[in-house]
């Protein structure tokens, strides 16, 4: 029964929503449009490409109008040039139009004032009788709207902080000028701001070489944790979501309305006591952009096109990462530092180093193991920044030297004490802003300040206009809250989008060993045990919980070990009499593998007896108490003094203490351990912490799948040909132990991306190979989707429109690529020269006189295409295959064996390179490939008649694999590629139970919204039979989004020219076709016969050569 007062909360919940809806309509209303530029002026080049400008107003345009963008650009045709162009032009445009704007109100406001208004014409009768007696003057100042008074405050810190930053802009030109001079008179000796700076240098060596004594045996009460009151964690920890104990059960859409009404009032409450809190926190954040991509050196190449425009010399910009790139502290890092073998590159934990940061800044840590360049800003540190304390003297003449830099910066920048900690952070502060900086270069820049850069730039966003940033700091909400991220109204550029759902899904997904599930429970008894007595009885309380979780966990994983074996999975609409049923008995000899299960989450916390247990607690307990690090601050303590122990017993230090109920004995220590043991310096506790988190996600939003996964190490080289996600559920992997792991999965993005959508101005996803976009709408913003698509069509939305829905907020371009279309040749290759059928299914791919064909024809191929050729496989363990089948003589029609393998015909065309696992030898291999392909003359053939008729190889052959190293990142342009193969289709292992799941969910989603169709349609007519269903398109679209990412690595400006040739008759297929860039799907053709396609591919070079011969004569005459 539902009580009076919370009807009452919802009605009034409710009411303030529509409240909100009007306002944020009328506020849309008084919306003036910006114009969209004819040109930019800040593109870097005289005239940008057709695409290129429309891009850019685009972009504009869907920025000014708070929309969600879906941009593709093929690669080769400046899109990161055109979002910096198109995003920052908005950017700019806006402020100078605020800046128009509240300028206007404040000329109004005086004029009000000057005619004799005294009073806010929205004060209440009673606050105008309260103030009858009130002097004019303070009735005039009151006058003054909050507003205004912030306006003008924020507005003098923006001066006051571009005064301070323009003269560090000219300090720091004057310094470049004069280094330049001084190289020129290098031989006369190095001034005195290069002897100070070498001097500084030398001085911060010396610290950072000053070791410290890591093993000083403390008083274990340092992993005592500290007293916790669990009525007081709403303020000192976050509050849950995504929960209904607040509120009991409720249905899930009144739940959501009292939490936006929670919120809100929470964000009011902020806003009333923001004020006196802290000065440095009541300066708002400015109006910026957030550029995500995948991977720092991504980011690196933003930040360099960036520089090329004019907003690269007054645009604020910081660059975050994670310690791993910011960590300036050598201590620290060779703390956190390993090595494979004593000849390899040391290799730097992120979890040892995040471990010896947050150990460094612990209560009680003596002064000399903090870190030196660790500085927290003080409480006049707000003071500071607006006086400026840290940009002085510079218009001082007399401290500046002949070459115009100031001399009294460089004494300070040379001695310790000449700054404390907060003008080292202001310092390092402004000179972010100053300068467009990479990632690299903001730690270079931390070292010589001796500041911190990883804290040093948080503090610093703020005020910065544009932040770049990974994806998984933007992406991932504590991980956005924990760095202060404000995303309200600001704008997400989402690059290289087309991974963004598979990003989503793997950050929010989380797995759980039993290994990992009965560690944390001996720490957690061990640690019991010993501070037992020291124990606050809510921290007792609490400790048992989460002992009890982890045997709930356990005793779940050791009931399912001991059911049914099969190797089918069992589905959640199924009951465990269900699954056992049909579950057959394995055979006699073969090792029980119970079969892998999936359920929901509450019939997950039902079965392991976890549904009484409020996770909310055990999360918030785990979140402010500390205890997950001082739990594995003692375990790797007791290692240390059980290695130290055991090295003065009998010289051996290699020890794993707790690794399992059975590794505490001498005997078991001292046995060499496996790398597949070696237990993470993460935190145990903030595993299992993150898998309970995971519980709370809505019921359907996710799965639990429970199941045995082979144990991988980093050394083993054994089975290596299947490590690849995209290798088929039928090769199996031998030689490898199994263990039980619980994993979470997340099915439904779109929840998790929702807020980021909601409370950003605007979203932008971008890429090169965006298709097929029907993912992403489908799954990132079905919240979006509006009636029935041919009723809601707007105009410029035919895209969209074509998908079958209708998206008004989705704001979708795509572009053909620079290229003439001459430029490229892409075929379809249907037989092979023996016409065999070229239909590489996973049933017949493996098959001896398929792999002969897919041989024969490549032969063909690399003798037609000239220099650099990629050919692409499915997975490392098909080209593995494939490889070694090409190795053996295969036997001809008549009988006979051939006189050459296929590899052997293939190396006297081309030169052979396979792409390795290791990153490292990647790097060397792609050197090697770019230099067999330069050592020869272009447009040569592939092979050139000598005496005896034999020849020599021209150009080289990459053999590489979808997903891989090559297929992402890496530019083959020119002569690097000018040929592609893709060989067969990369579809990924359907019989994976996570993608089983996956697809299946998608059916039940698409069959519900048909039946919502119908409902509000009131028809009773039967629908049509869908083509294919919702899990078939998105297991088709991994597919085709991995070929796309593939095939695209060969075109990479306007003269580029490559054929693109795709082995398989199935991409004939029109479905298939029209998942392809449109700018090659476009001008696909089909080739049923081999022949055509020799011929298409002569045509195609030998025009290239004519052309080449051509345009080389007219320069020599």
């Amino acid at each position: 029964m539902i009580s009076q007062d919370f009807l009452s909360t919802v009605s009034l919940a409710r009411q303030l929503e529509e409240v909100e809806e009007q306002g944020q309509e009328e506020q849309q209303e008084e919306h003036v449009p910006l114009p969209v530029p004819a040109s930019f002026p800040a593109f870097p080049y005289p005239t940008p490409y057709t695409i290129q400008t429309q891009f850019m107003q685009q972009l504009f345009e869907c920025i000014d109008q708070r929309k969600v963008g879906i941009f593709e650009s093929p690669t080769g045709t400046g899109k990161s040039l055109s979002m910096i162009c198109g995003a920052v032009s908005w950017l700019m445009d806006h402020e100078l139009a605020e800046q128009k704007r509240a300028k206007r109100e404040q000329e109004e406001e005086e004029t009000s004032k000057q005619g004799g208004g005294t009073l806010g014409t929205g004060m209440s009768s009673s606050s105008k009788k309260t103030s009858d007696d009130t002097p004019d003057w303070v009735q005039q100042h009151r006058a003054t709207s909050d507003a205004a008074f912030e306006r003008q405050e924020r507005e003098a810190r923006r001066v006051a902080l571009e005064a301070r930053v323009k003269k560090i802009r000219d300090r720091e030109k004057k310094m470049r000028e004069s280094m330049a001079r001084k190289q020129k008179r290098q031989a006369a000796g190095l001034v005195s701001f290069s002897s100070n700076s070498q001097h500084q240098q030398r001085l911060v060596k010396k610290k950072k070489g000053q070791e410290l004594d890591d093993d000083d045996d403390n008083d274990d009460s340092e992993f005592l944790v500290d007293e916790y009151d669990s009525d007081d964690n709403s303020k000192r920890g976050k509050k849950p979501h995504n929960g209904s104990d607040d509120y009991g059960n409720v249905s899930k859409e009144v739940l959501e309305l009292l939490k936006s009404f929670d919120e809100k009032e929470a964000s009011h409450a902020s806003k009333r006591t923001a004020f006196g809190v802290n000065e440095e926190d009541q300066e708002p954040d400015v109006l910026k952009i957030y550029y995500c991509s995948r991977t720092h050196s991504q980011l690196s190449q933003f930040v360099d096109e960036l520089r090329k425009t004019s907003y690269g010399d007054h645009l604020h910009v910081i660059s975050l990462g994670s310690r791993k790139s910011l960590c300036v502290n050598d201590r620290f890092r060779r703390k956190a530092s390993s090595k494979a073998s004593r000849t390899a590159e040391p290799i730097v934990s992120v979890n040892k180093l995040n471990d010896a940061c947050l150990d460094a800044q612990k209560s009680g840590t003596p002064s000399d193991q903090r870190c030196e360049f660790l500085h927290l800003p003080s409480s006049n540190f707000g003071s500071k920044a607006r006086l400026g304390a840290s940009a002085d003297d510079d218009d001082n003449d007399d401290n500046n030297n002949s070459d115009g830099i100031s001399m009294n910066r460089t004494f300070r920048w040379g001695n310790d004490s000449a700054m404390d900690g907060d003008e080292k952070l202001l310092e390092f502060r402004d000179r972010t802003l100053a300068r467009v900086r990479d990632i690299e270069e903001l730690a270079q820049l931390g070292s010589e300040l001796e500041t911190c850069p990883y804290y040093g730039s948080r503090q610093t966003v703020r005020h910065c206009q544009l932040v770049t940033l990974p994806y998984n700091l933007l992406l991932h909400a504590s991980t956005r809250e924990s760095l202060k991220l404000v995303v309200k109204d600001n704008i997400l550029l989402l690059d290289e989008a087309h991974n963004l759902i598979n990003s989503l899904l793997q950050m929010h997904s989380v797995s759980l060993t039993l290994q990992q599930i009965v560690l944390a429970q001996d720490q957690l008894r061990l640690y019991l045990r010993r501070y037992e007595k020291r124990l606050s009885s809510t921290n007792e309380g609490y400790i048992r919980v989460l002992i009890r979780i982890l045997v709930c966990l356990e005793g779940f994983i050791e009931k399912w070990k001991a059911g049914p074996s099969s190797s089918s999975s069992s589905r959640p609409d199924q009951t465990q009499q269900q699954q056992q049923a049909q579950a057959p008995t394995p055979p006699q000899g073969r090792v029980h593998r119970p079969v892998d299960r999936v359920m929901k989450v509450n019939e997950f916390l039902h079965d392991a007896g976890m549904d009484h247990i409020n996770l909310f607690k055990a999360h918030a307990y785990l979140e402010t108490s500390g205890v997950a690090r001082k739990l594995q601050g003692l375990h790797e303590a007791l290692q240390k003094k059980a290695a130290a122990r055991l090295a003065k017993e009998d010289g051996k230090a290699t020890v794993h203490i707790h690794t399992s109920r059975t590794a505490a004995s001498k005997s078991t220590a001292q046995q060499p351990s496996h790398p597949s043991t070696t237990i993470s310096t993460t935190p145990i506790l903030l595993t299992v912490d993150a898998f309970l988190m995971s519980l709370l996600h809505a019921d359907n939003d996710g799965r639990i799948i429970v199941s045995m996964e082979e144990e991988t190490s980093g050394t083993s080289e054994e089975g290596d040909d299947l490590l690849q996600s995209g290798s088929s559920a039928s090769e199996p992997t031998l030689g490898r132990a199994r263990r039980p792991v619980l994993k979470f999965m997340l099915l439904n993005p779109a929840n998790v991306f929702k807020p980021l959508v909601d409370e950003a101005r605007s979203v932008i996803l971008a890429g090169g190979t965006m298709e097929p976009v029907s993912d992403l709408l489908s799954h990132l913003f079905p919240y979006l989707k509006k009636g029935d698509a041919g009723n809601l069509v707007q105009p410029g939305q035919a895209a969209v429109a074509s998908t079958g829905m209708s998206y008004p907020r989705i704001h979708r371009f795509t572009c053909g690529h620079v290229i003439p279309r001459e430029n490229l040749l892409t075929l379809v290759m249907e037989k092979t020269p023996t016409g065999g059928s070229l239909e590489l299914n996973f049933a017949n791919r493996t098959q001896d006189q398929v792999v002969d064909g897919i041989g024969q024809s490549l032969v063909n191929v690399l003798g037609m295409i000239p220099d650099g050729v990629v050919v692409f496989f499915v997975s490392y363990s098909y080209m593995a295959q494939v490889l070694t089948r090409w190795q053996v003589k295969s036997q001809t029609a008549s009988g006979t064996f051939a006189s050459q393998t296929i590899l052997e015909r293939i190396q006297a065309r081309k030169r052979i390179f396979v792409e390795p696992r290791e990153a490292a030898e990647a790097d060397r291999l792609l050197k090697d490939y770019q230099d067999c392909i330069y050592a020869t003359t272009e447009h040569e053939p592939a092979t050139t008649t000598g005496q005896g008729g034999g020849g020599a190889p021209r150009g080289a052959v990459l053999f590489s694999v979808v997903g891989g190293k090559m297929s992402e990142g890496i530019n083959f342009s020119d002569r690097l590629g000018r040929g592609v193969v893709m060989v067969g289709m990369p579809f990924p292992n359907k019989g994976s139970a996570e993608l089983q799941e996956r697809m299946r969910y998608m059916d039940q989603v698409q069959q519900q919204e048909l039946e919502e169709s119908l409902r509000r349609r009131q028809s009773a007519l039967p629908s049509a039979p869908m083509r294919i269903t919702a899990g078939s398109e998105y297991y088709e679209n991994l597919c085709m989004r991995a070929v796309n990412q593939s095939i695209g690595r060969a075109i990479r400006h306007q003269g580029d020219y490559a054929v693109i040739i795709l082995m398989d008759k199935r991409y004939g297929v029109g479905r298939i076709r029209k998942k392809l860039p449109e700018w090659i799907g476009s001008s696909i053709e089909v080739c049923e016969q081999f022949g055509p396609t020799m011929t298409k591919l002569a045509g195609f070079f030998r025009t290239k050569r004519e052309l080449a011969a051509k345009i080389g004569g007219a320069r020599s005459s």
